[in-house]
Formats: C-alpha cells, structure tokens, sequence
C-alpha cells in the first residue's frame, strides 16, 4: 500500500507551504516507480508519495451562445442621454420676464446686419438724476494720468478717434447739452504696455453715481443671472 503526501492531490485547493529549491532534494527519498498505462510517476518524500507527470484530458463539451441584435445607435446613444440627463429647471424672476418682452418689442435690425435693442429701463431715465458733476472731475484726473505719459495720451486718443470714425460717440455741444436727459458715463484706461497687440483697454464704469446717488446700472434691468449655481455644474459635471 502507498501512502501518499496528499491524497487530494486531483483537486485544485490553496498553497499550504512554499519550499525553497536548497531543501527539496532532503526531502527525496530513493524508491520511485511509475504507474502502468499511465504517464504518472510515484516520487517517495519524507511526507509520503507525491504524484506527477501528465494527466489524460477529459473529453468535455463545450456550449457556445452568441446573440446579436440589431438596434439603431441613434436612439440608443438617445436612451442614455435621457437616463444620464439631470433636468434642472431654471427659475425665472420678474426681471427676466421683463427683459424678455422688452427684447421681443424694442429689437430691430440695422443696415449692416446686426440685431439693435434699446437699453432696459426700470424706470423713466430722468429718475437716475444728474451725472454732469461728477463727469468733469473724473474727466480730470484722467488728464493728470494720461499727460504723465505720452505714449498713453497717444494710445487713448486713437482710441477715441476711431470710436467717433465708428460713429460709437459724438461730440458734445451746448445745444444738446441737457444734463437731465443724459448720462455722462466716465471712462479710464487700463494701460499695459508689455502687452504686444492691445496696450490699452478702455472701460467705461456704468457704476458711477450721479447727484442722487444713483448709477446707470441701478436703473437698467439685468435679466438675472443666466449661469447655472455651483450645485447644478457640479452635479452635471458628475454626469460625465
């Protein structure tokens, strides 16, 4: 009778103990012998017979199933983006509504193409009070800025000469200079000559208060804020 190492050795299990190769032939003993009409060999250890060679392959029959369907990618690529999809609503407030109607009245096309809409007001223009006070002292210290360098005083009037070639601005004279039914909106440069194609950026501050302290911003409407809030962006940026 044959003892052997392991008597479960046909079926697959874990790894109890790994034995390194300056050990393993103390572990042989002599008696070896192989197993008739077979290619196994009986190998005798220390722990009992061990079992090796090559094993006859079993006669298995294997099932193959492929299934092919045939969709449309449109609708299916449609299908996912409705599942992915979060739908967030957007809110409209009074402003926007009143922004909207007084595009849909007050919109026209002039003769180059080009979509013209008056400004949205919230109330008569008249109820922004006088600018004219304040438009000569920051008209000033503009000057002071811009004769302390010439090549900014030479940047900013080809600034103004072009707008007036484009017909943006005109100027001012006593006739039409009506301090209750205009705006007198400041501006200033912002002058960067490091820059290589744009040294000045001229700004125009819609901010500046009048005598009652009310700017042109105050009375225009904003239509409300068209971004979506940092809770949407970050939930569809999730989607993705």
């Amino acid at each position: 009778m044959v003892e052997l190492a392991d008597d479960r050795f046909n079926i697959p299990d874990k790894i109890d103990m790994l034995l390194g190769a300056e050990i393993f032939f103390e572990l042989l003993r002599p008696e070896k012998f192989k197993i008739k009409n077979s290619d196994l060999i009986l190998q005798n250890t220390v722990f009992g017979y061990v079992v090796s060679g090559n094993v006859d392959s079993l006669n298995e029959t294997k099932v193959h199933c492929g299934l092919v369907r045939d969709e449309d990618l449109n609708k299916t690529l449609q299908k996912f983006w409705e599942v992915e999809n979060v739908e967030i609503e957007q809110t409209k407030n009074n402003e926007a509504n009143l922004c909207e109607e007084h595009f849909m009245k007050m919109h026209s096309r002039n003769i180059e193409g080009r979509y013209v809409v008056k400004m949205p007001l919230k109330c008569d223009p008249n109820c922004s009070g006088s600018s004219r006070g304040i438009a000569p002292k920051l008209l000033n210290a503009l000057w002071i800025r811009l004769e302390r360098d010439p090549q900014y005083l030479k940047l900013y009037r080809e600034f103004m000469q072009e707008y007036i070639q484009l017909g943006h601005m005109r100027e001012v004279t006593v006739e039409n200079d009506n301090p209750k039914m205009n705006y007198f909106l400041p501006h200033h440069g912002v002058y960067r000559p490091e820059k290589s194609t744009t040294k000045v950026r001229v700004v125009f501050n819609t901010s500046s208060p009048t005598d009652n302290g009310l700017s042109l911003n105050d009375i225009l409407l904003n239509g409300g804020v068209i971004q979506d809030n940092l809770y949407a962006q970050m939930i569809r940026f999730r989607t993705f």
